[in-house]
């Protein structure tokens, strides 16, 4: 296991740092970052020059999750702060923006995570109450409601890339729901449990924490909290049958960060500041230990930039807002 180092460290959080969303083009540049955090705000970040070029504030709770508008040339970004999502419009001059051009509230309870549709129409929202919303971007009202919900908290929600009305969600009652959004229905729910289950299961069960999808949508990532991660490739015209792998032995604790670099690149992250880079082809995996700036890992996210590189957010060994980029080498 190789310990490493960051690049840099982006300071000025001064609470746990949540969330990190990452994009490559935006309207405010090329390289860009942006990091949500306990101190209810939200920072964007040149990774050119690892300066702010934009914070949003006047939240009453946490910034829990934050997307970039799907399509480069739109100017809004989306983020969750309590039971609400709210839209920014990036072309404001304005280096502290206070005014969101929309606000949602259709959730009864805390969202964790959200995620837009590649054809930047729909917003799902994962929540506290168990619970999947497919917000319409476009009439700004629900679009359907699901007919089912996760038994306990939901973690988790992401589109899958090319099936247009195929949406995921993992939650803490260890299941993983393939959603037809068009109905509201779930089409299929997938149990983390094990048949047999282990020792280590009995005292970490597989509650899902995160999950990912491979960029051309192949392959279904979770992230659970028996250390181990789940992957499903459901059943395609070139694929008859449904593919599934469990990565082990890649962490000590649970998997609460995951975050795809191509197609079989994988990266995981557990709170413990361990990160493991995993091709799901051919299950070899280089474990990594990050360095003692980060005392608790939240989120990670991924990208190709003429090496690997990630940035990771999480809490610092003093309890503040740690946000570092590290690079490794595959």
């Amino acid at each position: 296991m190789d310990n490493i180092q960051p690049l840099s460290q982006l300071q000025g959080h001064k609470a746990p740092v949540i969330t990190a969303e990452y994009a490559k083009n935006t309207i405010l540049g090329n390289h860009v970052l942006a990091s949500g955090s306990e101190d209810k705000t939200c920072r964007l970040w040149d990774l050119q020059s690892n300066k702010v070029i934009k914070g949003l504030s006047g939240f009453h709770e946490p910034v829990t999750s934050i997307k970039f508008a799907t399509k480069s040339s739109m100017p809004y970004m989306y983020l969750s702060s309590g039971t609400k999502v709210y839209t920014f419009d990036l072309r404001n001059q304005g280096m502290l923006l206070t005014e969101p051009i929309h606000t949602y509230e259709f959730s009864q309870d805390e969202i964790n995570q959200i995620d837009v549709h590649e054809n930047n129409q729909f917003l799902a929202t994962a929540d506290d109450e168990g619970s999947i919303q497919i917000i319409d971007l476009n009439t700004h009202k629900i679009h359907k409601k699901t007919s089912k919900k996760h038994s306990n908290i939901c973690m988790t929600v992401k589109f899958r890339p090319k099936k247009p009305w195929e949406v995921w969600s993992g939650g803490m009652d260890s299941k993983v729901y393939n959603w037809d959004f068009s109905r509201g229905l779930p089409t299929h729910i997938y149990d983390m449990s094990q048949k047999e289950a282990s020792a280590k299961q009995m005292f970490n069960p597989p509650f899902v924490h995160t999950m990912a999808i491979s960029p051309d949508g192949t392959w279904i990532a979770a992230g659970l909290g028996d250390t181990s991660i789940q992957l499903i490739s459901p059943p395609s015209k070139k694929q008859k049958t449904q593919i599934e792998k469990r990565l082990e032995d890649g962490h000590n604790t649970m998997v609460n960060c995951l975050s795809f670099l191509t197609h079989e690149q994988l990266l995981s992250g557990s709170t413990n500041g361990r990160v493991t880079l995993w091709n799901i082809t051919s299950l070899d995996k280089q474990v990594f230990q990050l360095d003692h700036s980060m005392g608790k890992l939240n989120s990670l996210q991924a990208w190709m930039h003429d090496r690997i590189e990630f940035a990771a957010a999480g809490t610092s060994i003093h309890h503040a807002g740690a946000l570092n980029i590290y690079t490794i080498k595959a």
